[in-house]
């Protein structure tokens, strides 16, 4: 018992506690009007670990204000605990997990939703942490991960929010929730010559819903016509995925490639529930999207790099039939396809280029950054650019500027719609 003792407490005594975090506070301004965006925000941000041996418990947490209602939310981002053995690394509890290679914009990296709200923020900032079981084997020059989900989670999507312009007006209900939640991902990644290579599996459930099924019916009334109201569910999707990054001197290439497959699931009805006017959508789609990025480090350590981010829909099959008889029906397709996972960048459009530069001065205490998102499929462009000045050491002011230009003639472009989300962003870091 002593010696039970003995040992518990040289474990204690060598422990480590270690934490960093950020103050953020910052206010968004409408160009076009001056007047101020009022959207949640993080406005601080705490992580949190603590080491015995080769055993951590790490907590990602923040917590998120909006100024029109004066109100704070705290958010459990990641709580996990992680064993590190010889072998390689298992980790259990929210996780916010990394595939790919390439920076941001992955289509391979499917394990955890998005939070749109901060669609523009790099990195993990996107994403949110999901409930997970990981685990790293690493032999030789490979290095495989495997990942079990036990439970669906989706995107966080903005609703009824009249300061972001791609949000949409009411939050749906959600008439078919996943039934099989379970999720699983594979990945290996070797080494070759200069050159590292990963490739994936992962198969789960689409984080954005879509239309399962319709009801249709027919008015008597030839003046007011045939009503249709869609019913939402969410498919299930298997995602293959190829990516790589290489050195040529101070010339980074790294590349992303994925095809997914995604189907409407067969849904458990009851049959003596079925009304008569229900009709079910099922659809096996393929589609696939693609980034290929280049960054060349100058001699004045200035960073350029370049993001060509593509998608496209290849095999599409749409089939409605009556839900309690079974038969075939000749309904048109009701919308345009929207994936349920990769990159939302991709929503943008089919084909995206973005430029960026970053570069630091005065030993390190002014920071200039400078983005262009351009569309390649059609008209439309975003502009960003930032300075940052740090007068004391962990401190630092940033203002910053976003401008988005669409086409008139096309409403519906997703450039044209953020026009008047373009805004000027005025924020002060405090880190420790």
């Amino acid at each position: 018992m002593n010696k039970i003792l003995l040992l518990l407490s040289l474990s204690l005594a060598s422990a480590q506690l270690n934490y960093t975090g950020e103050i953020n506070p910052s206010v968004m301004t409408r160009t076009s009007d001056q007047s101020q965006i009022n959207l949640p925000f993080r406005i601080m941000s705490l992580d949190l670990g603590y080491t015995i041996g080769s055993l951590d418990i790490k907590t990602v947490s923040a917590v998120e204000y909006r100024y029109d209602s004066s109100k704070s939310t705290y958010d459990l981002r990641e709580a996990y605990l992680a064993y590190y053995p010889e072998w390689g690394e298992i980790k259990f509890g929210k996780q916010i997990h990394a595939w790919g290679a390439v920076d941001g914009n992955n289509p391979t990296d499917n394990l955890n939703p998005y939070d749109y709200y901060y669609l523009f923020k790099a990195g993990v900032g996107q994403k949110i942490g999901t409930l997970s079981l990981s685990s790293k084997l690493y032999f030789g020059n490979y290095q495989m991960e495997g990942v079990f989900i036990p439970k669906h989670a989706a995107n966080r999507i903005p609703y009824g929010e009249k300061d972001y312009p791609l949000a949409l007006p009411l939050e749906p209900n959600i008439e078919y929730p996943v039934q099989d939640e379970i999720e699983i991902g594979f990945r290996i990644q070797t080494s070759i010559g200069e050159a590292d290579f990963g490739v994936s599996i992962f198969k789960g459930n689409d984080r954005t819903p879509s239309i399962s099924t319709i009801k249709y019916i027919t008015d008597v009334n030839p003046n007011i016509g045939n009503k249709i109201i869609p019913q939402l569910g969410y498919r299930t999707t298997t995602v293959w995925g190829l990516d790589f990054v290489t050195f040529f001197g101070d010339f980074t290439l790294r590349g992303e490639g994925a095809i997914f497959k995604t189907q409407t699931p067969l849904l458990k009805l009851n049959l003596f529930k079925i009304p008569t006017t229900l009709y079910e959508l099922h659809q096996d789609i393929v589609y696939s999207q693609f980034v290929l990025q280049g960054e060349y480090t100058t001699v004045t350590d200035i960073i350029l790099a370049a993001q060509l981010i593509g998608n496209k829909v290849g095999k599409e099959n749409y089939e409605w039939y009556h839900s309690l008889s079974k038969q075939l029906v000749d309904f048109p397709k009701l919308d345009k396809f929207r994936p349920g996972m990769g990159t939302p960048f991709a929503m943008f459009s089919e084909l995206v280029l973005i430029l960026s530069s970053s570069g630091v001065l005065m030993d390190d205490r002014l920071e200039l950054k400078g983005n262009a998102m351009i569309n390649l499929d059609k008209k439309g462009v975003m502009l960003s650019a930032s300075v940052g000045y740090s007068p004391w050491m962990n401190w630092k002011f940033e203002l910053g500027l976003v401008q988005f230009k669409g086409d008139k003639d096309d409403l519906e472009s997703s450039f044209t719609k953020m026009e008047n989300f373009s805004h000027t962003k005025l924020g002060l870091f405090y880190n420790f």
